[in-house]
């Protein structure tokens, strides 16, 4: 089931692709209707596009996207996709990219996109979970389905999206702060504990300081009995380096592309749950909202075609990992049993806090959760998608039979995305 993919892609161009994708609600379709003009259907042309964009003034907008700058996996990957919308819509809609979050900070994109500093951006909602309540809820049942090199993360990533964008109060949520949703939340693959030593047991646990993105990351590492320091992930690497801390959780793919596994190469996994898994989402503000219905589809649809490259660049980002762990002489290492048994605790209390919510109908929620989840790993396995949790396996079969995910990717689109395509 594997076929080559283009290993410049990287997963924060999931940032910039599936944020992309059109939103539910207020985004795009009220005006749509009034005074947008006409749409094209789906799978249309690049002619069909262009000729309902015929009479359309060329509009340029601003777009903060997540990679630091246009160089690197994740600077291409998303001015790839820069270059697919203003190809699709013959130029008339431009995507001017502010690299580095120099307008706004992950944490500030929405007042920004709000205000119209700039129009589509960026934004970490783990950062401010006052401003997020509902979504920081949904991010509390992040850890229950387990850690893997790739089947299991696929699976939470459409499981999530599903509900996320069927959930009125997450929507809300962003929408209550003047902005539209065209990604309400795009989970990555799993957090992994990387350290500069190995930690793996409760003991090993005790008086660490360990940074952390979330207030559910900050209930687990209080329940392993480690000292949680919040920090924005991009100031992960010089704190380790000073060894003012000693541990970062995040994602593998920030891990590589960041440069943590350089000086914190010894990375500890779970077996039967996961560290969690941290969010981002992308809100656009009046520059977008205004577009023509056309335009908004050409941004929306853009997303289609990008979706399987998103979810392989995160797999890509798994293998690449475990080369740069090997290479500074650390190491994959499971959680120790009687961790296991307090993440076990921590999982559940988290999910409790989630069920008894007033934010949401968080019972609705985790039932839905569930059953989506299970409906999208008997899809990837449908598909003959299968690992065994074996991460150095996985790498070294992933550098000569790289993990296709076409049709997975389609179909995610086709159920999730499609019914709130703008119209």
């Amino acid at each position: 089931m594997h076929t080559p993919i283009t290993r410049t892609l990287a997963v924060l161009s999931v940032v910039a692709l599936t944020g992309l994708a059109g939103c539910a609600g207020s985004a795009g379709s009220a005006t749509a209707e009034s005074e947008s003009g006409a749409g094209v259907d789906f799978g249309a042309s690049p002619e069909e596009y262009q000729e309902a964009l015929a009479d359309m003034e060329p509009v340029t907008l601003t777009y903060q996207p997540g990679a630091q700058s246009a160089q690197g996996h994740t600077g291409e990957a998303e001015q790839g996709f820069i270059d697919h919308v203003a190809e699709m819509s013959g130029g008339k809609v431009t995507l001017d990219p502010v690299w580095g979050q120099a307008i706004a900070a992950f944490d500030e994109v929405t007042e920004a996109a709000a205000d119209g500093r700039i129009d589509i951006g960026v934004e970490i909602p783990i950062y401010t979970p006052s401003k997020y309540e509902a979504v920081n809820e949904l991010i509390n049942l992040a850890p229950g389905p387990p850690a893997s090199p790739y089947v299991t993360e696929v699976s939470t990533t459409a499981a999530m999206m599903e509900v996320a964008w069927n959930t009125p109060e997450i929507m809300d949520n962003y929408e209550s702060m003047g902005v539209s949703v065209l990604r309400p939340v795009m989970f990555e693959t799993s957090n992994a504990l990387m350290c500069a030593e190995p930690v793996t047991s409760l003991d090993d646990f005790s008086g660490k300081q360990i940074r952390v993105g979330s207030a559910a990351d900050l209930a687990i590492v209080e329940s392993m009995g480690g000292s949680p320091v919040s920090m924005p992930f991009v100031e992960a690497y010089e704190a380790l380096q000073r060894n003012t801390i000693d541990c970062t959780l995040g994602g593998m793919r920030i891990g590589a592309e960041y440069g943590f596994l350089e000086v914190a190469p010894h990375v500890t996994l779970p077996s039967d749950a996961a560290w969690g898994r941290s969010p981002t989402a992308v809100v656009a503000g009046p520059g977008y909202q205004e577009l023509p219905l056309a335009a908004q589809q050409v941004i929306f649809d853009a997303y289609a075609q990008s979706n399987a490259r998103s979810l392989e660049a995160s797999v890509a980002f798994n293998a690449d990992a475990v080369d740069m762990i090997g290479e500074n002489g650390g190491e994959i290492r499971r959680l120790g049993d009687d961790g296991e048994e307090a993440l076990s605790g921590a999982i559940d209390d988290l999910r409790a806090e989630t069920v008894g919510s007033t934010a949401l109908d968080g019972e609705d929620v985790s039932n839905r959760l569930d059953e989506a989840y299970d409906k999208w790993l008997a899809i990837a396995e449908e598909e003959g998608h299968v690992d065994t949790g074996d991460y150095v396996g996985f790498a070294e079969d992933f550098a000569s039979e790289p993990v296709d995910l076409s049709t997975y990717g389609e179909r995610m689109f086709e159920e999730i995305y499609l019914p709130h395509r703008p119209s």
